[in-house]
């Protein structure tokens, strides 16, 4: 194996470099390392680039993105070396051997807390760690993200040998579907009250990047009724009706006040049943409620960072109309094998692959990173060789 592995490394906000790192010395029990053959960049990093470094912010598990840092959890690569026999790394159990594709969670939990001990699926855990955001890339293991030649993946961190009938890009792209489980979450709901969401609902989704395009592919598949789309960016809009919208609407010239109407005027004046905040931006949340509804379900899953605070009024956004207000800032660290079969099971319905609009190699560092924040990126990703 290398002395040195090339590698993307954000060293602080603004500032990513392509680097030679330490290629580990030894491997924990329980660890495994693969060589990368491609690797995403997340809103998640795209926070981090830009200063927004909080997670979890309020709560035990609160903790600051770091730097100098190897970023990358949306990954796909072959195992080439085994921290033991492979007998207790993959996630569902299976031996793990060389040559094995996998993926992996973003999330590593230590399994003593009482959330570990009581939360099943959602990564709670009050001693967290994220894959490619809080390990520091200048000691050991150093590599642990997806930006470069090759990541360690830690004990611990949920590994999952991926099915032969997935493409590299699939794989990579695999984590984003992952994160499209809070709407089956919601579907827990329909039997309370007019809430969660049911089959034949409305759907609103906010923001059309590529979490946004998995959330309409899965609302679809679930049985949505009406699909609304929103973007600013015209480009999306066509490719969000390929992945199963109806409508999609260019919000860039419409008021607060214009958008909630238009959304009233495609639901008989009551607003939609479920709406899917997917911008990452605090600011749309309020018209996002308004959106809504009586009784209908609010899912806030594009702040995974702190990226500020938006006002609004508690009575008439909330209380008044009995709204169902879902944070979520996980995805079910269980929902991997579901979601490689049903994006095989879908790939001629949903066009996956096309998410993906650019792709840089590792020296590339910096044009990658300013190329994710341009209109028409959906998925910028790195592929090393």
């Amino acid at each position: 194996m290398p002395e040195k592995v090339k590698a993307v490394v954000m060293v602080a906000p603004g500032k990513v470099e392509f680097q030679e790192v330490p290629y580990p010395d030894h491997l924990e029990p329980g660890a495994c390392i693969v060589k990368m053959e491609m690797s995403g960049i997340c809103g998640t990093d795209k926070h981090a680039y830009k200063g927004e470094v909080t997670l979890y912010g309020g709560t035990e598990s609160e903790q600051d993105m770091v730097f100098p840092s190897i970023h990358g959890h949306e990954n796909s690569g072959i195992v080439v070396e085994l921290g033991g026999d492979g007998k207790d790394i993959e996630y569902s159990g299976k031996d793990l051997k060389i040559g094995d594709r996998v993926t992996n969670c973003p999330n590593v939990i230590c399994g003593r807390c009482w959330y570990c001990r009581n939360v099943h699926g959602y990564p709670y855990c009050a001693e967290h760690q994220g894959i490619g955001m809080t390990y520091y890339s200048d000691r050991f293991p150093y590599i642990v993200g997806g930006w470069g030649e090759y990541m360690y993946l830690p004990p611990k961190a949920w590994v999952y040998k991926v099915p032969e009938y997935l493409t590299v890009e699939e794989t990579a792209l695999s984590e984003l579907f992952v994160v499209s489980a809070i709407l089956d979450r919601a579907k827990e709901f329909a039997a309370y009250g007019g809430k969660g969401f049911h089959f034949g609902d409305t759907v609103v989704v906010q923001g059309l990047g590529a979490v946004g395009m998995m959330m309409i592919a899965k609302a679809r598949i679930l049985g949505a009724g009406k699909i609304i789309a929103l973007d600013a960016m015209s480009p999306k809009l066509g490719l969000a009706k390929e992945f199963g919208a109806d409508l999609a609407f260019n919000v860039s010239g419409m008021s607060e006040a214009e958008l909630v109407q238009a959304i009233r005027g495609e639901t008989e004046g009551r607003g939609a049943d479920v709406v899917v905040e997917c911008v990452g931006r605090p600011e749309v949340v309020k018209v996002g409620l308004e959106m809504l509804r009586r009784g209908g379900t609010y899912l806030e899953t594009g702040n995974f960072a702190d990226t500020g605070s938006v006002e609004i009024n508690i009575h008439r956004h909330i209380a008044a109309k009995n709204v169902l207000l879902w944070g979520n800032t996980n995805h079910p660290h269980d929902g991997y094998y579901p979601a490689f079969q049903m994006m095989y099971r879908y790939r001629d319905t949903f066009p996956f692959c096309n998410l993906i609009t650019h792709r840089y190699r590792l020296e590339q560092a910096q044009e990658a990173m300013l190329m994710s924040f341009e209109p028409d990126a959906l998925k910028v990703v790195y592929v090393p060789n």
